[in-house]
């Protein structure tokens, strides 16, 4: 934390302003709230400098009317919007001279504070200070506390304001504009363009002056901005408060009037005042930290770490809605256009099946809701059944362009296959379902949904195999797997097993739901016209689909052909870059020619299917691919500390751990920042709990795989889980297990204790 205090192990705080920084740090000081997110630049900042301010909304995208082909997350007004002038020179921390600076994230109460004591080029002191949060109770609230002092006899200009001129980097995303103001209030309404989602954001600021003088009072409107001005004096010591209540609604949520929305959540909170409305706040943020909160005694970087992945994950979650889910950059950045990758149900979901359920079952949900956008996609293909989206916003259509990248020698985009070949998100959606049915026990999930996508899944990957006649059994060719450089590959071996675990797993839910909610099975059976024979067929496919196994050294072949590949240093590969700028990847790329890779592929299966290979198999492809890993991606170390936890090798397992642990609280540079990486942090607190503590939630129990192997500053562990309605604390140190069960009275302590 070379570049943050950590305070009582909740707060991240910084004392120095860096501007070439500060794109990944208003990352870290982000705030989010299901809903939406804001990110952690200052007030003042103007809206249109790219990269630094941003407000987005879970489940709003845009085509924009732009050069961007791909749909994406808007930037949506910028309610944050305040400013002040001084002899007419603008506050900001790029100009003047900063005194004294502090930024603070206080993760258990879900707030950002700024403190600031700053000099104009003129000589005028002044101290700021900030709290910023989005209410967690109601979701479509923000506020902010803004409080300006000055230390001598001095004039300025306060503008509060809301600002439509956003910037999304590459597009301008609002065909229209309505802004209204009044004595207490501004309005400003926008349209995206396709859809058309109208946002509509309101605030009243509240003023309160001490020693100041009112010299003029207007407001102004423009075609995208609304704002009321202040022109004051002020004395020596003369304050300014604002508080800002802000109301965010869109048009999913109402047919009706958004700015009545918008005044009704406003004027409610102001009944309610500050106080009790931070307080709920942080009561709600409460809630969920008694669930999902770690204590690590021993390792303070660790300690803090771990936190701020759990605070920015549950902070992009949707606890109000199953129609929406957590994208790759979470609420706190618009990387990734916003959408939903397999980094949800495999890197993020686990924090929330084991700790939030009802949210696990949300984000679940949401790929029910958008499964009629992978039957499009199949069909469109020419397959049967349902074909995730790689690249998935609302409707669940596919939204990965064919062309992603450029060569930059001719200028021409090259082909991609990330949208139609990357066929393992399917199964690792049904993975993620099954994963939470251990952990839950709700069948009714089942009902509800998620036995059509285990079908639907099993239906496309017997129609998208081919059959080898001569050596009798099924196959996919033409794949990308999880390491995706090396193009169009066949028998990708993740692919095949993930694919093989799917239909196996569609199989057991309909003779569970058979068994045990015989009615509902035979709905099921009506509704999607599947027959017996289409099961039986199902049973034989799998029993002759191919999966790569260890050969005579124990090594798993990552694709056919892969040990025939040229061997050769990460470094080489990477000089035999034609130009920095080329995809490394692909046909054009070197990669694609030698066993280098960009990210665990075999050793992200050793982990999923942990239980089917042994510790000798793990750690003769860990070694192995290990050498050969570029980890060009921050979802490739958590496996790599995974597999490592199980084979012994801690101190592997710590380097990788804390590597997706402070992927950005380290910032590695601004075009990687614009948001969390949501699956490196997702992955980090798997590496705690089913890595260090080697948990797993199954249906028979609590299952220890081996006893927990700690890293050596670790004294202990502290968590809770929820295991089929019941909630469990543990205290795991180097020789014991605790387990405390916490909803269930007159169940005494358990103490659990096994060698290595």
């Amino acid at each position: 934390m070379e570049d943050y205090e950590c305070v009582e192990g909740w707060i991240i705080r910084e004392r120095k302003y860096e501007r070439e920084r500060e794109v990944s740090r208003a990352t870290v000081f982000a705030l989010a709230n299901g809903y939406m997110g804001t990110r952690g630049a200052g007030e003042e900042v103007p809206p249109n400098i790219s990269g630094l301010k941003g407000t987005y909304i879970n489940g709003i995208y845009d085509t924009p009317s732009g050069k961007l082909t791909e749909r994406e997350f808007p930037n949506v007004q910028d309610w944050t919007y305040i400013f002040f002038l001084v002899d007419g020179e603008r506050f900001s921390l790029d100009s003047g001279e900063i005194l004294e600076y502090m930024r603070e994230l206080n993760m258990r109460e879900g707030v950002v504070r700024r403190r600031i004591r700053w000099r104009s080029s003129k000589g005028k002191i002044f101290e700021l200070e900030v709290e910023r949060f989005l209410s967690l109770k109601r979701i479509h609230l923000g506020i902010i506390k803004w409080k300006l002092r000055a230390l001598q006899n001095v004039d300025i200009e306060l503008h509060l304001g809301i600002d439509g001129g956003v910037n999304n980097r590459w597009a301008d995303h609002f065909k229209r504009f309505k802004p209204r103001i009044s004595e207490d209030e501004k309005y400003l309404e926008t349209e995206t363009y396709n859809p058309g989602y109208r946002i509509g954001v309101l605030c009243v600021d509240e003023v309160k002056m001490k020693e100041v003088s009112m010299l003029e009072r207007r407001d102004a409107t423009g075609e995208r901005n609304v704002e009321g001005i202040y022109r004051v004096r002020m004395g020596k010591d003369g304050e300014i408060t604002v508080i800002r209540w802000c109301g965010v609604f869109d048009s999913r949520f109402t047919e009706g009037n958004l700015e009545e929305e918008c005044r009704r959540v406003v004027r409610e909170a102001m009944l309610t005042g500050y106080e009790e409305i931070r307080r709920e706040h942080s009561e709600a943020w409460e809630e969920l930290w008694r669930d999902s909160d770690i204590v690590i005694e021993g390792d303070e970087r660790a300690q803090i770490g771990i936190r701020f992945a759990i605070f920015h994950l549950l902070a992009s979650a949707p606890r109000h809605s199953d129609k929406i889910s957590i994208p790759a950059r979470g609420l706190q950045g618009q990387d990734y256009y916003g959408s939903i990758f397999w980094d949800c149900e495999i890197f993020v979901l686990p924090l929330f099946i084991y700790t939030q359920p009802k949210i696990a079952r949300n984000i679940l949900r949401y790929r029910y809701h958008t499964l009629d956008g992978a039957r499009r996609k199949a069909r469109g293909l020419g397959f049967k059944g349902a074909y995730y989206a790689w690249q998935s916003q609302e409707t669940g259509d596919e939204q990965c362009d064919l062309y992603v990248f450029k060569n930059p020698l001719t200028g021409e985009y090259i082909r991609s296959y990330f949208a139609d070949e990357e066929i393992h998100i399917s199964g690792d959606i049904v993975y993620a379902c099954w994963q939470y049915y251990e952990a839950t026990g709700d069948i009714e999930f089942w009902v509800d949904g998620g036995a059509e996508i285990a079908v639907e899944v099993a239906r496309f990957y017997v129609s998208r195999a081919s059959y080898n006649p001569k050596k009798d059994r099924y196959e996919f060719l033409s794949v990308l797997g999880p390491d995706e450089y090396h193009e169009r590959v066949n028998n990708n071996a993740y692919t095949n097993l993930m694919a093989h675990k799917s239909i196996e797993i569609a199989l057991k839910v309909l003779d569970i739901l058979r068994e045990e909610r015989g009615e509902e099975y035979n709905k099921l059976l009506e509704k999607l016209n599947l027959t017996e024979e289409e099961i039986r067929e199902w049973r034989r496919f799998i029993s002759k689909l191919y999966i790569p196994e260890p050969d005579e050294r124990g090594l798993i072949p990552q694709f056919d052909g892969y040990f025939d590949l040229e061997d050769i240093s990460l470094e080489e590969t990477r000089k035999r870059l034609v130009h920095p700028e080329m995809y490394p990847g692909g046909p054009l790329g070197p990669f694609q020619r030698t066993q280098n890779i960009k990210q665990a592929d075999v050793v992200m299966q050793l982990y999923l299917f942990r239980e089917r290979y042994s510790d000798e198999v793990k750690r003769t492809n860990w070694e192995y691919y290990e050498r050969r890993t570029a980890h060009d991606s921050s979802l490739s170390p958590m496996a790599y500390s995974l597999v490592a936890v199980d084979i012994g090798l801690k101190e592997w397992a710590y380097k990788y751990f804390m590597h997706s642990l402070f992927i950005d609280l380290r910032g590695y540079g601004p075009h990687w920042n614009h948001g969390i990486h949501a699956a490196a942090l997702g992955g980090a607190w798997q590496c705690v709990v089913r890595g260090f503590c080697q948990l797993d939630l199954r249906r028979e129990g609590l299952v220890f795989r081996k006893h927990p192997i700690l890293p050596e500053k670790w004294r202990s562990v502290k968590f809770c889980v929820w295991w089929h309605g019941r909630r469990v604390m543990f205290s795991i140190g180097k020789n014991s297990i605790l387990l405390k069960p916490l909803n269930n009275e007159g169940m005494t302590n358990i103490l659990l204790f096994k060698p290595y």
